[in-house]
Parts: structure tokens; sequence; C-alpha cells
């Protein structure tokens, strides 16, 4: 019985291991402040690095693609990537595993130089901008009314606010202003923001890839990395946009 015993426990520690010395396989948006190439020619990116640290902090060996937003979920319902840090959605529900909250981000709808929306119901009629399949808050998300125009990022939408071709564009305050402030677009050429609500990033595992073992890793990673500041440290490296937000 000892002798079963014993066998049963190593088997489990190398059952163990052999998972954790899979590689990871990470995608990352593309776009920035997500992921995107730096100066260098490198990949880069707030999302990039927090989800490098992760993986490396749990003890996995890893890869890390920048994809853009709107595949992100059809990798991880397919199986051609094991995790990704991005916000909710119902496909997402589906197909992932929640892993743990990583960064709760303000959600703002700004305008043009010179506009203050107040409410929603002021947007009626009227051309936002969203990045293509983003949900953010439900009660924008819901209203028909308001006529929705796909980009592809933040910097594509801030470049078209800046020349007035949009209406509004609605996003996470850290992404929007971090698209504006790589598309050259100065905090003047923008209205007052009215925040929405809030939404968090997640770090989502595939169904596919979702073992125990696996999801307790990165848990206990993203645990350690949030006491240490280290998140928050990364995250701060992408908001050099500075604006105040007013209270909701």
């Amino acid at each position: 019985m000892k002798l079963f015993q014993v066998c049963a426990m190593t088997a489990g520690v190398l059952l163990s291991w052999s998972a954790m010395s899979e590689p990871l396989r990470i995608q990352t948006i593309q776009g920035p402040p997500w992921g995107f190439v730096g100066s260098d020619g490198k990949p880069t990116g707030m999302m990039y690095e927090i989800g490098n640290r992760i993986a490396e902090e749990a003890g996995f060996s890893y890869t890390n693609a920048l994809v853009p937003y709107a595949r992100t979920a059809l990798e991880i319902e397919t199986g051609g990537a094991d995790c990704i840090l991005r916000f909710s959605n119902e496909h997402m529900a589906r197909v992932a595993v929640p892993v743990a909250s990583v960064a709760t981000m303000p959600v703002i709808l700004v305008g043009p130089s010179g506009t203050r929306y107040n409410n929603l119901a002021e947007l009626r009629g009227k051309t936002v901008g969203v990045v293509r399949t983003s949900n953010y808050v439900e009660q924008f998300d819901s209203d028909r009314a308001i006529q929705k125009y796909p980009v592809n990022d933040y910097v594509t939408m801030a470049k078209m606010l800046a020349m007035r071709r949009l209406d509004a564009g609605v996003g996470s305050s850290v992404g929007l202003f971090y698209g504006a402030y790589m598309a050259g677009v100065k905090p003047e050429e923008l209205g007052v923001p009215l925040v929405l609500g809030s939404n968090d990033f997640i770090l989502f595992l595939s169904k596919k890839s979702a073992k125990p073992e696996t999801i307790r890793a990165l848990k206990g990673s993203v645990r350690k990395l949030t006491a240490s500041g280290e998140i928050k440290k990364i995250m701060g490296k992408y908001t050099s946009f500075d604006v105040e937000l007013p209270q909701k």
C-alpha cells in the first residue's frame, strides 16, 4: 500500500511538472497600449508585459503573439491560444474560464474639442466610434439609437475624433488616451470625457487548456503581482496622456 501511495504521489508530481513545462500560448490584443511593436522593432505594450510577467511568475515557458481584438475570442474558442487579457463578453463567457481580474479601468465617452456630453441620451442619432467587437458597459452597448462605428484600434479612433469624423468615441480611459498619445492627438483636441462606468481586464484561459493546476498557478501569479504592485507599475508606463476624469 505504501509503495502504491508513493508511486501515485510521484505520478502526480510528474504530471504537474509536465503541465507546467508546456509553453503557455499567450495572445495580446494588437493595438496601443495593449500590444504593439516598439521603436526597436520588438513587441511591447501594457498587456504584453503583464501577460509575460504572469506566465513567468507562474513558472511557465511561454509565447506571446499580437492578434487583432476581433480575432482573440475565436482563437481562444478553437484552442489556437491558451490565454488572453481582455474585457469579457458573451462569447468569452462560453469558451473560456475567467481566471482573475487584472485591472479595473474607467470606461469613458469623449467627443472632439469643444464637446461635453452629460448623458447617453445626447448621443442618440449620433455616430460613436467603438473598437471592433468590443463590449463596454451595458447601457451603452444595448442602446440601438446610438450609431456605433467600428474601428480597429484606439489610435484610429483618436485620429477620427481630432478630424471631427466622429461625434464621440467610447473605450477604456487608458486605451483611448494612450491611443491619442500615440496618434499625436493633444488633450485640447478632445472634449470633456463622460465616465460611463468601469470594466475589468480579465485573464481568460481557453476551456481547451483549463487544467486545474494551470488555473491555480495563474491565479497565484496574478495575486502576487497585484500585491507587490508590479502590475500597477507596468500600467503606469502607459498612462502618459494626462487627463483628469470628472467624477461619475
